[in-house]
């Protein structure tokens, strides 16, 4: 299966018409099976064609747009569920920001081959900036059947920006079966690489599972966002142990890879990292969290 990494590095932001133009084009030229766009997606793509204006700096530009995009969000929609149709492909389409109920979720989207949603994510763990504004933290970790090729099904999870940082998205992914994780992220540019490492990539060996891993590329609202995307996997079937399949610079508008599936699931197999927990351990935090939830309640 053919994966691909897009940062939205020279892609028209100007207009709906030309972004999706410059998207389709980068589609064909490396025919992947499953794209994945960075977080903020929405954002940037708001700002760009002037739907939305900037605010005095980024955290007040997140939080004007999240205000009132409802109508946005639906175009977006209507834009990633058809070049996902077009080109026959699982198109995971960064982030946005939803509102349910009265309260702020920043969500990602998944759709597959046939323009149909098949996955939402709501971020589980916040950053200072959405917890000051008020976001409200999903609840649920929700897996989907990607139909790789020959047969094969992946169990896949939407990994949502922050959450890349927090070990228990993974783990509880893993734990639930999921081979494949899509990460959508945004970290500022510069001396970024340990942050950068301490998140998807850590995951991933912590779980054995694939991930591609989208990072967002230019400056929008006073900010620079500048980190590499990377297609990785279990070090064991990586080129020279590096845990990398592939991976890029700010400026690299795609990174690609081939994933063979019977080469992780044979190195699961000969050292099974989810075997080796101490799952009473597990069980007795469970019953420990249920317990702190009662008393909340």
């Amino acid at each position: 299966m053919r994966v691909a990494a897009l940062s939205l590095a020279e892609i028209n932001l100007e207009s709906l018409s030309q972004y999706r133009a410059d998207l389709s084009g980068l589609l064909k030229t490396h025919r992947p099976d499953l794209a994945v766009l960075p977080a903020y997606s929405a954002l940037a793509l708001g700002l760009g064609t002037g739907a939305f204006m900037p605010g005095p700096d980024f955290a007040a530009t997140f939080y004007i747009f999240s205000a009132d995009n409802a109508g946005w969000n639906s175009i977006c929609t209507e834009i990633h569920a058809g070049l996902a149709r077009e080109h026959n492909l699982y198109l995971a389409a960064g982030t946005t920001v939803e509102s349910e109920a009265g309260f702020y979720y920043h969500t990602a989207h998944c759709f597959d081959p046939g323009g149909d949603l098949c996955c939402r994510q709501k971020q589980t763990h916040l950053t200072r900036i959405e917890r000051e504004y008020n976001f409200s933290r999903g609840e649920e970790i929700n897996l989907f059947d990607l139909e790789s090729g020959a047969g094969t099904t992946i169990k896949t999870g939407l990994i949502v920006g922050n959450d890349a940082r927090h070990p228990e998205v993974g783990r509880i992914l893993a734990l639930n079966g999921a081979g494949l994780a899509l990460h959508s992220g945004a970290l500022p540019a510069g001396p970024n690489c340990w942050e950068q490492t301490a998140g998807m990539w850590a995951q991933v060996q912590q779980n054995q599972f694939w991930a591609v891993e989208a990072q967002l590329s230019g400056r929008m609202a006073g900010r620079h966002f500048g980190a590499g995307s990377a297609v990785l996997a279990p070090c064991e079937i990586t080129p020279g142990y590096s845990g990398y399949l592939a991976r890029g610079y700010s400026e690299t508008e795609a990174v690609t890879a081939e994933l063979n599936e019977a080469d992780r699931r044979r190195i699961k197999k000969s050292y099974p990292v989810l075997e080796l927990l101490n799952r009473k351990a597990y069980s007795e935090l469970s019953e420990l969290y249920r317990d702190r939830e009662n008393e909340v309640d």
